[in-house]
């Protein structure tokens, strides 16, 4: 992935993340239905404590998040590393590339010198 040191408001991306993981608030509505159908047996109330856990559990989950990058955006680089393996091609056993002998492959409008001057 992308490294990048752009960050949201707080509020703003927990908003985002509320919005994301609204399927997470279904058994509220269905609380809250349930209330309208049979209210002696479901109070109004238990969406409400069911929509504050839910908000609960998103605002600890923001913190979490938002700790764990603030610590790792505060860990140094890494420092390099000798290679230690012996079938890797090392910097200094790179070949050089092979310079072109060939006439024919030279780029020019001249005509390459012929050795049979006998004619």
């Amino acid at each position: 992935m992308r490294k990048t040191s752009r960050t949201g408001p707080f509020l703003a991306v927990l908003g985002f993340n509320i919005l994301l993981n609204f399927r997470l608030t279904i058994p509220g509505w269905i609380l809250l239905i349930l209330h309208f159908i049979i209210p002696q047996y479901i109070k109004w109330w238990y969406c409400l404590v069911y929509f504050g856990v839910f908000l609960l559990f998103m605002l600890v989950w923001m913190l979490i998040l938002w700790g764990i990058g603030r610590w790792a955006r505060s860990a140094g680089p890494t420092p390099p590393v000798k290679n230690k393996n012996p079938y890797s091609v090392q910097s200094n056993e790179i070949p050089q590339p092979i310079e072109n002998k060939n006439p024919y492959s030279v780029k020019t409008n001249e005509l390459p010198a012929s050795s049979d001057k006998g004619e």
